[in-house]
């Protein structure tokens, strides 16, 4: 018979990971940690400054523009009521001419 053969893998590295000591991989978290700690630092710095503030604007130009939204729905709302009034003319118009023509 045929003898079985044992190998022992615990000191091998295991697949994907790299071949460091448990010191080695703190250290390199240590390195890896403040120089991404710096780069998003620098990044996030790195933006132009904000506008400047303006002084407010007066109240009457803040209504205005707080109706301004409002305005265009007015608009549409007074000619939709004006095209009703219209065609309700017309058909009236239409009644009156058929009973003058049937009398």
């Amino acid at each position: 018979m045929r003898e079985a053969y044992t190998i022992d893998l615990s000191s091998a590295p295991r697949r994907g990971t790299l071949n460091t000591s448990p010191i080695e991989a703190d250290a390199m978290k240590m390195t890896i940690a403040p120089a991404l700690l710096c780069t998003l630092t620098l990044a996030a710095c790195s933006d132009k400054p904000p506008p400047t503030q303006s002084t407010p604007a007066p109240a009457a130009t803040t209504a205005q523009a707080s109706n301004a939204p409002w305005a265009a729905m007015k608009q549409d709302e007074q000619r939709a009521k004006d095209v009703a009034k219209q065609a309700n003319q017309a058909q009236d118009n239409e009644q009156q001419q058929i009973q003058q023509q049937s009398q």
